[in-house]
């Protein structure tokens, strides 16, 4: 049997073409290497390299080894990331999400709901969100477009509309009730928090000649926000989760533009329909409607 250091030290060979390098990126010494590379030519039974005095190189031979190598090492990650997020799915509810808002209420209602297990909540592009559903790197997801994957079953889970936030004496106060258009506001200033998934996307598309300046820090940005005269954004969930601390010299401008308002889907796997089905019905009783 060839022991998967082995194949690692062959297809470090193969990517990096020379022993020194090969061994410098597997952290050994070469004669280490030298000697994994001579054991398996051993135990395969035919010669792998080509040796010259200054030089070694692959045969056919040993490219084909190679490249069976690397597909043994693929398997075995595969291996270890099917196990180890099967094991996790039985104690862990894993959330994707493709903007901060659902993720400012579903882990509290999971965590309430589900005590004996853990709450993992992470934010990505909607296409990684499929992938790691597709993998049970995340037990459901939040996103906004339904795949077209007879696999994934999407339901509807509420919506958010994007407001303006911004002080009264500013000229756009005066749309508080009736709103504003995006292009009401494109080429102005705002200030956000850094990651905010998909609405960054729509903003971009809809906004492109604004600045847009990103705190990461949120502590940073509520104190900046409040000591500043500069528009930022909110939505009608985050008015309604954080109304009691709202700032009082700030106020809430609707954006009208349908492409202001995301409608989420929560998607899982069909196979899991069954096993999930609480979770299921906890989030469509607590949907953001």
């Amino acid at each position: 049997m060839i022991e998967i250091y082995i194949l690692e030290a062959l297809v470090a060979f193969q990517e990096y073409g020379t022993l020194s390098s090969a061994a410098e990126h597997l952290h050994i010494t070469q004669p280490a290497l030298s000697r994994s590379m001579k054991k398996l030519e051993d135990t395969i039974g035919v010669p792998l390299f080509e040796r010259t005095k200054n030089k070694i190189s692959l045969t056919e031979s040993g490219k084909i080894a190679a490249m069976y190598a690397q597909r043994i090492l693929q398997s075995e990650d595969e291996m270890i990331t099917l196990v180890r997020n099967h094991y996790n799915s039985l104690h862990t509810i894993a959330v994707g999400y493709c903007t901060p808002g659902p993720m400012m209420e579903i882990p509290s209602i999971l965590s309430r709901s589900f005590p004996s297990m853990t709450v993992s909540s992470e934010m990505m592009d909607e296409e990684d969100l499929i992938k790691g559903l597709r993998n049970e790197s995340f037990t459901m997801v939040i996103i906004s477009q339904p795949p077209s994957d007879e696999d994934i079953i999407t339901i509807p889970y509420g919506h958010e509309q994007l407001y303006i936030s911004a002080i009264p004496a500013h000229p756009l106060s005066v749309y508080k009730d009736q709103g504003v258009s995006f292009e009401d506001v494109n080429g102005e200033t705002f200030i956000q928090a850094s990651e905010v998934g998909t609405w960054d996307r729509i903003k971009k598309k809809m906004m492109p000649d604004s600045k847009v300046i990103t705190q990461s820090n949120m502590d940073t940005l509520n104190e900046l926000i409040n000591s500043s005269s500069l528009l930022g954004f909110a939505s009608d969930l985050t008015v309604r989760l954080f109304r009691n601390e709202a700032n009082p010299n700030r106020i809430f401008i609707p954006i009208n533009d349908p492409e202001a308002t995301i409608t989420y889907y929560c998607a899982f796997l069909k196979r899991n329909k069954n096993k999930l089905q609480d979770l299921i019905s906890l989030l469509t009783n607590h949907n953001l409607y």
